[in-house]
């Protein structure tokens, strides 16, 4: 069971829930209650300094960035410094599988990774069969993807197909 509590929330933030709930998005007050805790949980939030603009998710500083210009940039990384990237990347997404207790050796833990990936902004993975990896609304070319996957799953791994939709990657065993 949870905590009952009660709080004020200022009319501009009361305003915003009920447009979010007039749009569908959440079915009631409690429920967007949750998503904001869970979201807040996941990403440590309370670690934050929102008046300076610094937010930091453990080793990893967090900024919007449109995707198209994500995109852009990745296209001037020489072929030879990608693995330097990709380590760089991975390296921050590390210590959040340790911090959820997630071990890429533990087969029950794919799918609580992938979700972990998910909840990062890389696209939204998925696993079917226990052995393919979906990746739609992706924001990093599928080699890179690949490249990543195979460094935080220590596993190798095969596109199968890449689309500007969606890459779907197989295990190998």
């Amino acid at each position: 069971m949870g905590k009952l509590t009660t709080v004020e929330l200022d009319d501009d933030i009361v305003e915003y829930i009920s447009l979010s709930i007039k749009k569908g998005r959440f079915r009631h007050l409690k429920e967007f209650v949750n998503y904001c805790l869970k979201v807040a949980t996941i990403y440590t939030i309370d670690e934050w300094d929102v008046d300076k603009g610094m937010f930091y998710i453990h080793p990893c500083r967090v900024t919007l960035i449109p995707s198209d210009a994500l995109s852009s940039l990745m296209k001037y990384i020489p072929e030879k410094s990608r693995s330097e990237a990709i380590e760089a990347v991975s390296s921050c997404l590390k210590p959040r599988l340790r911090f959820f207790r997630l071990s890429p050796k533990n087969p029950e833990h794919l799918p609580k990774i992938l979700e972990l990936l998910t909840l990062h902004g890389l696209g939204r993975f998925t696993l079917h069969d226990n052995e393919n990896i979906e990746v739609s609304y992706p924001v990093l070319p599928s080699e890179i993807v690949k490249e990543l996957l195979e460094s935080l799953l220590e596993v190798k791994i095969e596109i199968l197909e890449a689309t500007k939709a969606a890459y779907i990657f197989r295990i190998l065993k």
